[in-house]
């Protein structure tokens, strides 16, 4: 018998007869579904890597009570979903009696937080790429070939075919230019990170 020929069911069942190869074979079908109803959920692989973990641990504590005759997709699910509402509990610091509601409200408040997180991002990364973009030319190349492409100064001085000392003073003036032009958002950082 094929792996495509055999049943989820099958393997289950066999796997709780003890075939530690059924479990082999189950896991490599059933593995990608798993990670992908925790990846949506969380949007986060490390997370949906550990979450399907944590399932396929339920699912081989409560191999025995698995009967052949039902289907095993709601019931491998039924154990995903519980692991997903304890993780959602144990991110948002809920009660075990908190239902689905709680955890929606939950969501649905860190939604807006992420939310508002990002917009504060949009607005410092407009502000930094417009502090950048009124530099001079010069200051502009010298400032992305040191930051972005980790070139020294000597190295970008053969690049642009000027003088290492020159290209010291463009970035001196590049730098100190957004520290000016950015002072507000370097306070509003600094306060926040005082804050927390």
């Amino acid at each position: 018998m094929t792996m495509d020929s055999e049943s989820e069911e099958s393997l289950m069942a066999a796997y709780g007869a003890g075939d530690r190869r059924a479990f082999a074979r189950l896991f490599v079908r059933v593995a990608p579904k798993l990670h992908r109803f925790f990846a949506r959920a969380f949007r986060d692989e490390a997370a949906a890597d550990e979450l399907m973990q944590t399932t396929f641990l339920k699912l081989h504590h409560a191999r025995h009570s698995y009967r052949p005759e039902m289907p095993f997709a709601p019931w491998l699910f039924t154990i995903a979903v519980h692991v997903r509402r304890d993780e959602w509990r144990r991110r948002f610091r809920l009660p075990e009696t908190a239902g689905e509601e709680a955890i929606a409200l939950a969501d649905q408040k860190a939604a807006v937080e992420r939310a508002d997180d990002h917009a504060r991002h949009e607005d410092r990364a407009s502000a930094v790429r417009a502090a950048v973009a009124a530099l001079p030319e010069v200051q502009r190349v010298v400032l992305q070939l040191h930051q972005y492409e980790g070139m020294s100064y000597p190295e970008i001085a053969v690049a642009i075919g000027s003088t290492p000392g020159a290209i010291r003073q463009q970035a001196f003036r590049a730098y100190e230019a957004l520290r000016k032009n950015l002072a507000p958002l370097l306070a509003e950082r600094a306060t926040a990170g005082r804050l927390d």
